[in-house]
Formats: structure tokens, sequence, C-alpha cells
């Protein structure tokens, strides 16, 4: 009867080994295509992120003084049932330097503890990172409650003087890779029109 339980024992964990392991693999953003950013070419002058408010109708919170500073907008969700959350930051600094500096906190920020990067490329003035966060446990008060595999992705990109961030969190991982494609398309429309 022991050996039984041995056996059954070393089953479970062969098995919430190979759970964990493929959870970690969804949880990563394979196919995010960062293409329609960062190809842009773009002048972001001192009305860029008025120009984008503008676009957005004046819903973004904004945080900048005489061009200088960020929007931040969340993006609407479609289906209201879900709680998906979904938002683009977007800085712009009177300094490509200064835009530089602000991508570098961003991406220690999210290559910490539970967030892995996943992708980087380019070097300052064009460059972008993607991060996501792991599997984890949901834990309540430091006890383990379950397994977290949802996707939590923040995607930065550099271009000169404008540092822009999506991030995408949802409960569950269901076409999150069209969607954030789909973000990222919709953020360079609004870039083309602010800066042309």
């Amino acid at each position: 009867m022991r050996k039984t339980k041995d056996v059954m024992k070393r089953h479970m964990l062969a098995a919430g080994c190979i759970a964990i392991a493929g959870c970690a693999a969804a949880s990563r953003p394979d196919g995010v295509d960062l293409n329609p950013i960062t190809s842009l070419r773009f002048n972001a002058g001192p009305d860029f992120l008025a120009r984008i408010q503008r676009q957005l109708g004046g819903a973004a919170a904004d945080w900048s003084k005489n061009g200088v500073g960020y929007l931040v907008y969340r993006l609407p969700n479609p289906d209201p049932d879900s709680q998906v959350f979904r938002s683009v930051n977007v800085f712009r600094e009177d300094s490509a330097t200064k835009a530089h500096g602000i991508c570098v906190d961003q991406r220690e920020q999210f290559t910490d503890r539970d967030w892995k990067l996943y992708l980087e490329k380019g070097k300052a003035p064009e460059m972008w990172f993607i991060s996501y966060e792991g599997v984890r446990f949901d834990t309540n008060h430091g006890i383990p409650m379950g397994l977290n595999t949802s996707p939590d992705i923040i995607i930065g990109i550099l271009k000169q003087n404008v540092f822009i961030v999506i991030g995408y969190t949802s409960p569950n991982g269901s076409d999150y890779i069209q969607t954030i494609n789909g973000d990222v398309a919709y953020v360079a429309e609004l870039l083309a029109k602010a800066g042309s």
C-alpha cells in the first residue's frame, strides 16, 4: 500500500510540474507584433500630447505641462463582463536622453521579482522591450491559494523623445495576443496622426 501511495505522489508531482511548465509557456507573449509602432517615423513636437488627447476626445488623464509629461488612457473593453485591463501611457520629454531615462526606469520596474524580460531590441534612442509576469501563486496572507497563469504584459517602446507603454492584464488568457496586436496597431495610428 505504501508503495502505491509513493507512486501516486510521484505521478501527482510530475503532473503538477508539467502543468506549471505548460502554463508558463502559455503566459509568454509569443506573437506580439510591434512593427506598426517600431517602423513609424514621426515628429513629436511640443503639441504632440495635445494632438493625441484631441484624437481621444479628451478622455486621457493628462499629466503634462508645456508639451512635456505624459498621458494615460485606458483602452475600452469590448466585453464589459470580462475583467480585461488595457492601457496606454505616452510620455513626451524635451530630449531623447530624458525619455531614455523613463524607458530604463520602466524596464527595471517590469523585470523585477515575478516579471520576466521576454524580448528586448535596439538601443537608445530607438529601442523596445516586452515583459510579462510569469506563472505565480495567488496568496492570502502568504499562504498559497492557487496558481495564477493570467497574462500580464507590458510593452515599452522608446522613439527618440517619446516613450510608449502598452499594458494588458486579464484573469483569462483567451486571444490576448490578438488583442495586444490590435492595441499596438491602434496606438501606431494615434502616434502617426499626432506626429504628422
